[in-house]
């Protein structure tokens, strides 16, 4: 459609074609150059306007563009030009309602136009409005009959009863989405298989599993040309109704074609001891039900027999086993279902034994087929629970013996290396490692780096892309050496793990396991630097910002890398907003190609992700950052103003957080007992939602607090004389019931009240009964939360005081309240930083584990210089409080006005500026004394360079890593004093991280010196 000056449309298109250039190259100051010249040329060229809109957007000049769209929207455009082009703009200023208004006007102004119709509907997709969705598509259908338009009103009316209340859902909406499809079926209408897959949704959402596999069997049945689907979506709809002997006789028939789908013996199992359960006997029943397709021989009669016996359970695994053993190639389906039955009965009450056998021997006839591979003991694990403490050891006396491998032999090929790998994994998995002694755990230690060492014999000619076969040997060293330090403390050990799992990188560097246990091992030891550069190896991206960047990202700001931290929140956040654009890309091309199936999991997506517990924190702390970075209290006033903080409102959704981290990244082959359980996974998770709850109502606090100053500044620069007169008895910034003397209203001031109690309350309940730790050896378990280090250090008790202190210099308190809340403040600050300076002391006395403890005094000191950052803030805000009371002083020592009344008032401002002074003073000494403190840790040398690389009780062989290069290696290339090769490389990386963090540290602190002497009255 030609523009509002019909224009030609192939001159209009070359006119705007150079800025399209342009703004796809992104110079968005030349797109805004060839969009004036356009305009001068023809000024009424909706399109041009609209992408220099576009421009200023891009430039940062957002008001701008907002006036230059709203003066194209209110003429109505309706060519698609204008419109797609309006519609980037409101999407990048994250407004999509807008879309819906200018698309909404357009359709009114040419009611019939498809295009601008099925926009309109896409564009209620954005903003998930079912309702208007299902408007839409009814009116596209009726302007254009097709089934996809029908089809979108269907599954909009489906999406309401997603979104309703569940009686409501059942009663009327989904009842109203199936007549819908009936009448397209009852007219032989339904056409595509995307269809009938809708009808069997609505069916199903509504409990209608009869009708459900009356559709699947009957007529519209032949629509679902999916092979997998249709079997499976009937064995599913038999299981739904109870009928165990065709669901049975289903998925034997499905074990048939495929013997290692493990979802076919789940359901096989189920159904076959419900049958049992019944008490139905079909040994002698034969029954005709759609089977895959089979054209090269007759299916045997005990393949379509229901089993409703355990006899017969045994019989058909031993058929499944025999036809898998007939194969060139043999799975491992058959020789697990054979452990799995074992546990089912086991859970039963029944005695396995008896009917399927020794369960060691079970275990033995998989090994022996698969002990050679990756999955032999991810396979196994989940049934070791079922051998008793005697038979785990005959069970790995039996794989040793299978192994063939003697005390002190080395492998003599890949198979009989991997045999090994999987036994050690095993022996470990069925708790055979943990009783024994250090030197034991060192001595295997040892042993294991001396098979590790051995197996690049068997590594030739890999790719780098690709994991060494004795990759888990070095595994497992450093699980083992893990151990020894959960025993002793020592991070000699950790060191030691460092320093194998580094040199196993440089032979695998794809080996995501290895990154992972060294991301962990470097957190341990405070290392923030050398944590991240292992972080950015494991190229972290898209949902696994989510699901494993908390591994890291929650805990890099602790250890004082500034830099790193801001980078993190910037690159988690920017894909968390993006995951709005992108899901609703997802939904519009669900609808568009008919995969009605998707768009729930669509939806249910991007909710999970807005309601991510990690997004939210993220959140949170990167607005506190950038308050603990502003230089001055007019830089925190521009933070706050610029950020999206309401404090009168609380905008987490704290009933639908979800946990998406994946607790289970780390690869353990540790006892049952030392695994990630269910109870560490909702402990580590409440404790991070008890941590963004402190930071929340921080936030909030502050907040509103510096809320408060600026209405107090705003006031004091238009100042009323007449107030002085008013109330003679109240001349400073005074709350007092209802009335406002200095501009500061008074549901501010409560909002502050409601807010601080709120956090002094959580305060509160969370000291009176400590969260628990998680257990230092479950070495896959998440780190520990922020949460415990907040609480150990004084931080919330300080700011809780000084909010306080705000509240009182906003009432007409008595002076003793708040000189007494003000010294309680400097003393605790003080206290904070006094125990700071012992601890950094004791931390570089001579002989002094410094790595061991680095993390939790890092980690102390942060959290200290935070308290003190956010204390110089409130300080800020108490300033823009006191400081009118200053220019009444000055005027009346002019005058020098005798009045009682007016001396009492005079000499009360005075305290209270006193009493804040000294308050300031004292913090900015705090803060000075740190900063020495911290100039003596710099100070401090590192003592690695004196520690051995290797505990002395090790053999040379395994200090021989040290040297990058194994052909250096030898029993004399370390020596205890010197560094060379990759114990040098490791070195550095601690040496350089912990310069960093401190160097940012006393950066920070320093600012924060300048800007509390900036807030003195």
């Amino acid at each position: 459609m030609a523009s509002k000056v019909d224009v030609d449309s192939s001159v209009g298109e070359r006119r705007l074609r150079p800025i399209y250039d342009w703004l796809d190259n992104g110079n968005n100051k030349k797109a805004l150059q060839e969009a004036e010249k356009v305009l001068k040329k023809q000024p009424n060229f909706q399109c041009a306007k609209v992408l220099k809109a576009l421009a200023l957007l891009r430039l940062g000049k957002e008001d701008e563009c907002i006036q230059l769209l709203d003066a194209v929207r209110a003429e109505v455009p309706c060519d698609d030009s204008t419109l797609q082009a309006m519609t980037i703009c409101y999407r990048e200023i994250h407004n999509p309602e807008r879309i819906c208004e200018i698309y909404e006007a357009a359709t009114k102004k040419d009611p019939t136009n498809e295009e601008l119709l099925t926009h309109l509907f896409m564009s209620y997709v954005r903003v998930a409005d079912y309702k208007k969705q299902q408007q839409a598509a009814m009116a596209l259908y009726k302007l254009k009959p097709k089934n996809p338009y029908y089809f979108w009103a269907v599954m909009s009316v489906v999406m309401q009863a997603y979104k309703a209340d569940e009686k409501l859902a059942k009663s009327v909406v989904l009842p109203l989405a199936e007549r819908m499809v009936k009448k397209f079926v009852s007219e032989g209408k339904i056409e595509a298989e995307q269809e009938v897959q809708l009808y069997l949704m609505i069916l199903e959402m509504q409990g209608k599993f009869e009708e459900a596999l009356q559709v699947v069997e009957g007529p519209l049945g032949e629509k679902l040309i999916s092979y997998v689907f249709v079997p499976l979506k009937r064995a599913g709809l038999l299981m739904k109704l109870g009928r165990w002997r065709d669901s049975n006789i289903l998925y034997k028939l499905l074990l048939r074609e495929d013997m290692d789908r493990w979802s076919y013996y789940m359901g096989y199992f189920t159904s076959a001891l419900a049958l049992l359960d019944s008490g139905q006997d079909d040994s002698a029943k034969v029954t005709d039900p759609v089977t895959p397709s089979d054209s090269d021989r007759s299916i045997d009669a005990r393949w379509q027999v229901a089993d409703s016996t355990l006899e017969m359970c045994k019989d058909f695994l031993s058929l499944v086993l025999s036809e898998n053993e007939a194969l060139s190639r043999r799975l491992r389906g058959p020789y697990l279902a054979y452990l799995e039955f074992y546990r089912r009965l086991h859970e039963r009450g029944e005695n396995p034994e008896e009917l399927l056998g020794d369960i060691v021997e079970l275990f033995m006839r998989y090994f022996r087929n698969f002990g050679d591979k990756p999955c032999c003991v991810s396979d196994l694990k989940m049934f070791l629970p079922l051998l008793s403490n005697n038979r785990a050891k005959d069970f790995i006396q039996k794989v040793n013996e299978t192994v063939g491998l003697r005390v002190g032999e080395l492998p003599s090929s890949v198979k009989q290396m991997q045999e090994h790998i999987s036994s050690f994994q095993l022996s470990r998995c069925v708790g055979c490692h943990v009783d024994l002694s250090m030197a034991d755990k060192l001595a295997m230690a040892s042993s294991l780096l001396q098979y590790y060492d051995h197996g690049h014999s068997f590594n030739r000619d890999i790719l780098h892309t690709e994991f060494a076969c004795n990759d888990p040997y070095a595994l497992l060293a450093a699980h083992v050496l893990y151990d020894v330090w959960v025993e002793t403390g020592s991070s000699q050990h950790i060191y030691d793990a460092i320093l194998v799992l580094e040199y196993a990188l440089t032979i695998s560097p794809s080996n995501f396991h290895v990154k992972l246990l060294l991301l962990r091992f470097y957190a341990i030891l405070g290392a923030g630097g050398a944590a991240h550069q292992i972080y950015e190896l494991l190229d972290v991206k898209h949902m696994q910002l989510d699901s494993l960047g908390y591994y890291h990202c929650n805990h890099v700001f602790v250890t004082g890398q500034f830099a790193v931290t801001s980078a993190l929140y910037e690159a988690t956040l920017k894909f968390f907003t993006g995951n709005y654009k992108d899901s609703v890309d997802h939904l519009t091309f669900s609808y568009k190609f008919g995969s009605f199936l998707k768009i729930e999991e669509f939806v249910e997506f991007r909710e999970r992700l807005n309601n991510s517990l990690h997004y939210a924190l993220i959140t949170i702390e990167r607005m506190l950052f950038e308050l603990l970075t502003s230089k001055n209290f007019s830089d925190t006033i521009k933070y706050i103003e610029g950020m999206d903080v309401t404090p009168e409102k609380d905008k987490v959704d704290w009933d639908n957080l979800q946990d998406n981290r994946d607790v289970h990244v780390i690869m353990s082959w540790d006892p049952h007992l030392r695994q990630v359980s269910k109870e560490i996974e909702r402990q580590t998770f409440l404790d991070d939602m008890s941590f963004l709850r402190i930071r929340n109502l921080t936030l909030r606090c502050l907040a509103a607090a510096v809320n408060i100053a600026c209405a107090s500044e705003s006031n004091s620069l238009d100042p009323k004389p007449q107030h002085q007169h008013h109330h003679p008895n109240s001349e400073g910034p005074v709350i007092n019931g209802e009335v406002k003397e200095d501009g500061i209203d008074v549901s501010r001031f409560e909002t502050f009240v409601r807010v601080s109690e709120e956090l002094l309350n959580l305060y509160n309940s969370l000291t009176a009964i400590p969260p628990a730790q998680v257990p230092q050896n479950v070495i896959g378990a998440p780190l520990p939360s922020r949460l415990h280090g907040y609480l150990a250090s004084p931080s919330c008790c300080v700011l809780l005081e000084l909010f306080g202190l705000i509240k009182l210099l906003m009432q007409d308190n008595e002076d003793n309240s708040l000189t007494k809340m003000a010294c309680t403040a400097a003393e605790m600050v003080t206290a904070a930083v006094h125990k700071a300076s012992e601890m950094i002391k004791v931390h570089g006395s001579e002989g002094a584990d410094q790595l061991a403890g680095r993390r939790i005094l890092l980690e102390y000191v942060v959290n200290i210089i935070e308290m003190l950052s956010l204390a110089a803030i409130l300080c800020g805000v108490g300033h823009s409080l006191v400081k009118p009371l200053k220019a009444p002083l000055v005027r009346k020592n002019k005058k020098k006005k005798k009045n009682c009344n007016n001396q009492h008032n005079q000499q009360s401002q005075s305290k209270r500026i006193e009493v804040f002074n000294k308050l300031v003073s004292e913090l900015q000494g705090a803060a000075e004394e740190l900063d020495s403190a911290l100039d003596y840790w710099e100070s401090i040398p590192p003592t690695l360079a004196v520690i051995p690389i290797f505990a002395e009780n090790l053999p040379s062989h395994l200090q021989a890593l040290c040297l990058l290069g194994h052909e250096n290696s030898n029993e004399n290339s370390c020596s205890n004093s010197t560094r060379s090769g990759l114990g040098l490389a490791v070195d550095t990386k601690l040496y350089n991280s912990h310069a960093d963090s401190l160097r940012e540290v006393r950066q920070l602190l320093q600012v924060k010196i300048k800007y509390l002497a900036s807030v003195k009255v």
